[in-house]
């Protein structure tokens, strides 16, 4: 009657990775590596010339298209379809508060690696 024993090779033993030489288990031992967390891409991206343009325009209009500078800002995705809301229907008020949670509603994921 043989008994086949696992071929040589690092195991998890004891709360730690052990070495199994095929016959016995050796002394040498390597600390367990965590699982790594998830990446979470996003569909985010800054231009550096689309926010300096959003932020002087804010300024010059008093504040007007700041739901603009805060989406070129944060890299949305969105960022035009948010400063055409702001520009064309932000004087209503109840546009420019659309535009402003537009602004700062979350990136949307794109992938989970």
């Amino acid at each position: 009657m043989s008994t086949e024993r696992p071929p040589a090779g690092w195991y998890p033993s004891e709360g730690a990775l052990r070495y199994w030489d095929g016959n016995a288990w050796t002394d040498h031992r390597q600390p367990l590596q965590p699982p790594s967390a998830p990446v979470v891409v996003t569909d985010a991206r800054v231009s550096a010339v689309e926010v300096a343009f959003a932020w002087v325009l804010t300024v010059l209009t008093g504040g007007y298209l700041l739901p603009w500078a805060i989406a070129a800002t944060r890299g949305k995705s969105n960022s035009g379809s948010i400063a055409l809301v702001n520009l064309l229907l932000g004087w209503t008020v109840v546009g420019w508060v659309v535009a402003l949670v537009m602004a700062c509603t979350k990136h949307r994921v794109v992938a989970v690696r």
